[in-house]
């Protein structure tokens, strides 16, 4: 049978549950394609688990299963939890766009399947999940009412995986932009057009603070894409609120979805432009203020020139902010963690010259679960400063 082999002594991380395999740890491998399914055994013989595998990786495994059971039982049983889960943790009258597999957080690595009012949008990263698609969309199709499946697989992962970029329906009826509720605000998705799947569903809980922090402040929300977190300063009584972002796309759907949602342009301001840019005026006015980028990391190799874009903006943040304001600081770059985050941020208020306390942390959106054995999947960070 083929199956791959350990070397000894190697068996420790599967044995914790830990879903990846590297190349150095791999004594035998059998003959294969990249993305087959194939055991993985202990050098004593021992079944560990089954995975998918890619030659010329070093990330070379990837778990499905820590047991011995079919791709078929594997996905059913995989999309079973990630829908009760769901069921427990959003209030789907309130709520109609959530994430429903977060890739290894459901035990579907190299996956993400987002939910837009029964629009499901696909995030295929790897060779391996690739081979298994169309069992995928068959699996979605029999576990849920879905209206149409779009597929939105451009991650540079998918290059080292042999892949080339892919977007677009791939099942029913699939609109440029879908209505949609989160906690009651109504927001116009743009899954062809816009970044990742549509929205950033993953900063659910943190709009909520802002909401909850947002009453009697002026707020500037930085790379404020479609104005997430915007309208929902506006909800919680900030007095004027200033959206800032590049993209035309997302400066006019902050503003659609303000009147969208029966609040007053005159207290939203949004401005076309690029962040650093903006940053660079002599004041920041502003007693509350959002700083989430998108990812500056995007690989291995940009860490060093991403940790400096995130001081930067950072620290002209920190420079002009007036005293006894709040700043909201998040990456969502998978090579930069907690710890590196809070040191870039911490070098950003030294140059600052400012006096900053931490005040609370990132906090997580529970349709977005992490597996306690598989910490590398917590990527998205936030620091909430007060600044004295």
């Amino acid at each position: 049978m083929s199956k791959v082999i350990l070397k000894p002594g190697k068996e420790k991380a599967l044995l914790q549950r830990h879903p990846w395999i590297f190349s150095g740890a791999i004594d035998t491998f059998p003959s294969f394609e990249n993305g087959e399914i194939l055991p993985i055994y202990s050098a004593s013989g021992e079944f560990l688990a089954k995975a998918y595998f890619h030659r010329e990786n070093s990330l070379a495994g990837r778990v499905l299963t820590f047991s011995d059971e079919s791709i078929e039982e594997i996905l059913d049983k995989r999309l079973d939890a990630a829908i009760a889960l769901r069921e427990k943790v959003i209030d789907k009258e309130s709520t109609t766009a959530y994430r429903l597999i977060n890739a290894e957080g459901d035990g579907l690595p190299g996956l993400i399947v987002d939910l837009y009012d029964g629009v499901a949008v696909i995030q295929i990263h790897t060779c391996g999940m690739q081979r298994l698609k169309d069992r995928l969309i068959q699996t979605l199709r029999k576990k849920l009412p879905i209206r149409g499946i779009y597929e939105k697989s451009q991650s540079p992962a998918r290059h080292q995986e042999g892949l080339s970029p892919f977007s677009g329906a791939v099942l029913g009826e699939c609109p440029h932009e879908i209505l949609v509720k989160e906690n009651g605000l109504h927001f116009l998705i743009p899954i062809v057009e816009g970044q990742k799947t549509g929205f950033f569903l993953d900063q659910r809980e943190m709009r909520q603070l802002i909401k909850n922090h947002a009453k009697g402040r002026r707020v500037l929300n930085c790379f404020s894409y479609t104005g997430g977190f915007s309208l929902f300063a506006l909800q919680g009584g900030a007095t004027e609120v200033t959206s800032v972002d590049s993209s035309p796309l997302a400066c006019r759907l902050a503003k659609e979805q303000t009147l969208l949602n029966h609040m007053p342009l005159d207290r939203h301001q949004v401005i076309e432009e690029d962040v650093f840019d903006y940053l660079n005026q002599k004041t920041l006015p502003f007693d509350l203020v959002i700083l989430d980028p998108p990812a500056f990391a995007k690989k291995r190799q940009d860490i060093h020139e991403a940790c400096r874009g995130y001081k930067e903006i950072n620290r002209r943040a920190l420079e002009k902010m007036p005293p006894k304001s709040l700043l909201l600081t998040s990456s969502c770059s998978h090579f930069i963690d907690e710890t590196l985050f809070q040191q870039v941020v911490f070098q950003a208020a030294l140059e600052a010259r400012r006096t900053v306390q931490i005040v609370g942390k990132h906090i997580l959106a529970a349709d977005h679960p992490v597996s306690l054995y598989h910490p590398e999947g917590s990527y998205l960070k936030s620091l909430w400063l007060y600044l004295d």
